[in-house]
């Protein structure tokens, strides 16, 4: 039996990439090898009062065949990672999609067989801080469509503190993933305000509005999701800290394209698909490109 480590590819070195790889540094048997747009030399998790530090000595490194590759990136920047996903994707490898939306697979079909693609979604609410920590709030709950492929990413882990479920309706999961990220996402980002605001009674109630008109597009487009979904995501919500941030506002906070097709933008798109009218999330879609348009012209 041979003693060579598995290789593991990290495209994306954000909160969610950085938590995964702090995850996988477990594993004694794997060899990390990490892909970013910017340099970095280390990865700072706190979590439950402690911080933990991954260092990162194998940056960019294009030299070694990998036998998988976890691409933690938004759906936006797969365009520019095109190179990158040319050179780091070969026969063999194992694709791993980590991000939100619908139909993974889709970006990805260009470099590689569907088989080798594994469609990943990551429940893991995760900050950067002022001091460059990215602050862990919750322990990652990960979710796979069920497969041998999702067997062999699952036993990469070894660590407890990760819940990682393989379910047969991932389709389902998928769009409460959007439901839920969406609603809290674009309101956060157009109020410019942290999880306090929900304490106001019509913030929240927009919220539970949002998430009403979403289950009816996901719905329509065949997920099966509960009738007391609504009512358990306000629950989960309100037991966020105050301070919650997303990544739609950060994005927007520092200037960067905001994540808009994989959220509200797939919405709208599959409402007006499916019959079902999307008012609010139009709303959301039209304000939200245009602060898209002005950080694009401020960046140019």
């Amino acid at each position: 039996m041979s003693n060579e480590k598995i290789k593991i590819g990290i495209l994306g070195i954000g909160s969610i990439g950085s938590v995964i790889s702090y995850l996988l540094k477990e594993n004694k048997f794997l060899d990390l090898f990490y892909y970013n747009r910017t340099p970095k030399s280390h990865i700072k998790i706190l979590f439950e009062g402690s911080e933990h530090n991954v260092s990162i000595d194998k940056l960019n490194n294009f030299n070694k065949k990998l036998d998988w590759l976890l691409i933690c990136l938004k759906e936006h920047q797969y365009k520019s990672a095109e190179n990158l996903l040319i050179k780091l994707i070969n026969p063999d490898t194992k694709v791993v999609s980590v991000r939100n939306g619908l139909n993974h697979k889709a970006h990805l079909l260009k470099y590689t067989r569907q088989e080798n693609i594994l469609e990943c979604i990551i429940d893991c609410p995760t900050q950067l801080k002022q001091n460059g920590i990215y602050e862990q709030l919750r322990e990652p709950i990960i979710t796979l469509p069920k497969s041998r492929l999702a067997t062999g990413f699952e036993n990469l882990f070894v660590r407890r503190s990760i819940d990682i479920n393989q379910v047969e309706d991932f389709k389902t999961e998928s769009w409460k993933k959007v439901c839920e990220s969406s609603a809290l996402g674009a309101i956060l980002c157009l109020s410019g305000e942290t999880c306090w605001i929900f304490q106001d009674r019509e913030m929240l109630d927009l919220y539970k509005s949002t998430l009403k008109e979403t289950v009816q597009v996901a719905k329509a487009d065949g997920a099966s999701i509960e009738d007391d979904f609504v009512d358990e995501m306000v629950v989960k919500l309100l037991s966020y800290p105050k301070e919650k941030s997303s990544s739609m506002l950060l994005d927007r906070l520092k200037g960067n394209p905001i994540e808009l097709g994989a959220k509200n933008g797939v919405i709208t798109e599959i409402g007006k698909q499916r019959g079902v009218p999307t008012p609010i999330n139009d709303l959301f879609v039209t304000l939200l490109k245009k602060t898209n348009a002005k950080n694009e012209t401020k960046n140019n």
